[in-house]
């Protein structure tokens, strides 16, 4: 019989736990399941003829360096891309020694993590959130203070009431964490001027910002909102961004854009962990950079999304229920939908499953509870195709569950006279 080593494990490896949406995205791989579920990209957006061509380029003229352990900070002409890149693009120059390379923005998130996070610290976050950066706090055993989103993002009144609780208990919390444009899982992007409001509230409040940025070139429509690292004149915004969503995920090749103090910590900490990013992908995509290839390819990525996004509203607009509720995102990869507050989406998934179509479950991106009539679709990998038919099968779906709802309450209403 095998031993098992449970009694081995580290208190932190025993405080952790499984994602519930990596646990209920198990149930989704059989092949007739359409799947909105995962923020996966879709493969048709990969340059995959101009990547074959930039990957000889590489093996022909720096084979030995790009086969070689590099910097812990990154590839030194590809950070100084990124940094000259951010002030052309948003306005926001940087420094080469503000620019961190990194194993996706998780790996930041970690990294940011480890040098700022003490056991019993607080974080605070809108709600929903990202799941994967409230995992990633909880993992450094800090407390997850959420403030509710509304059509705009976290909503200011409210993150200056639980800064304000929170100073009066003297828990400064170490950092703000948001993903300002595009949520994931909402969808949503805060405005300009509510942007300020929180960048105000972080200096009168004396915490940081973490600004997780994944998904901000992929806008099919409105105009662009500046970054609140834009805004930032007393060094208090770390910068998150990652080429996963707009050149190839497998690269697994992000950054963070950060003060020289943190960046040099940050390095510190990732030498413990990895000593350095994938020195080969930094190449690749500094030539892809070099020879102008990463913008015309995000325009063709936006033309393909967009008609995506509109292809799923659409569908939701002819199948679903009229008591749904869902937004339209002016970006990004998510929409997200909110049923009436008796339905429980993690009870209705089992039926989703059933008649073959997925979503992720919106309570789990809820770091204080709540959220269980809502619900997180992903239009960017499905088929137009299967967008059509899986809107179709969930659309009757959600029908069904309402209808069963509202005869069960009507039922007890009833037995209660």
């Amino acid at each position: 019989m095998r031993k098992t080593h449970d009694h081995r494990f580290s208190q932190n490896a025993r405080r952790m736990k499984a994602s519930e949406i990596r646990e209920l995205l198990k149930l989704t791989q059989r092949e007739q399941v359409i799947s909105f579920a995962g923020g996966l990209p879709n493969p048709d957006t990969f340059p995959i003829e101009n990547l074959r061509v930039v990957i000889d380029h590489v093996m022909t003229e720096h084979p030995r360096d790009a086969l070689q352990y590099g910097p812990t900070e990154g590839h030194n002409k590809l950070r100084d891309s990124i940094a000259r890149g951010m002030g052309d693009v948003y306005d926001t120059p940087q420094s080469i020694h503000n620019i961190l390379i990194t194993h996706g923005s998780q790996q930041a998130l970690s990294l940011v993590s480890h040098i700022m996070l003490n056991p019993g610290d607080t974080v605070v976050t809108g709600a929903p959130c990202y799941l994967g950066a409230t995992l990633c706090f909880s993992a450094f055993q800090a407390r997850v203070d959420s403030v509710p989103l509304d059509g705009d993002g976290i909503c200011v009144n409210l993150l200056e009431d639980k800064l304000d609780s929170l100073a009066a208990a003297k828990r400064t919390p170490a950092f703000i964490y948001l993903v300002p444009t595009f949520q994931n899982p909402s969808g949503v992007t805060i405005p300009l001027e509510r942007r300020r409001r929180i960048y105000e509230l972080a200096c009168r409040y004396d915490t940081l910002i973490v600004e997780d940025n994944p998904y901000g070139f992929l806008r099919y429509e409105g105009e662009p909102v500046p970054l609140i690292k834009s805004l930032d004149e007393e060094d208090r915004v770390i910068y998150l961004s990652s080429f996963s969503k707009i050149l190839a995920p497998g690269f697994r090749i992000a950054w963070m854009a950060a003060p020289e103090s943190i960046v040099n910590k940050a390095a510190l900490a990732k030498q413990a962990q990895d000593l350095c990013s994938n020195t080969f992908a930094q190449y690749c995509i500094f030539e892809a950079m070099y020879h102008d290839m990463l913008f015309p390819h995000i325009e063709q990525i936006i033309g393909l999304y967009k008609g995506k996004r509109d292809r799923m509203l659409g569908a939701m607009d002819r199948c679903f229920p009229e008591r749904a509720r869902w937004n339209r995102p002016e970006g990004g990869l998510f929409v997200w939908v909110t049923l009436p507050e008796f339905v429980d989406t993690r009870d209705m998934f089992a039926k989703a499953i059933a008649s073959d179509v997925a979503y992720v479950v919106g309570h789990a991106f809820y770091p204080e509870g709540g959220g269980q009539n809502t619900l997180r679709l992903n239009f960017s990998h499905a088929s137009d195709e299967m967008i059509d038919e899986g809107i179709r099968r969930l659309g009757a779906v959600i029908k069904a569950e309402i209808e069963e709802k509202e005869r069960a309450l009507e039922d007890e209403l009833i037995g209660g006279f």
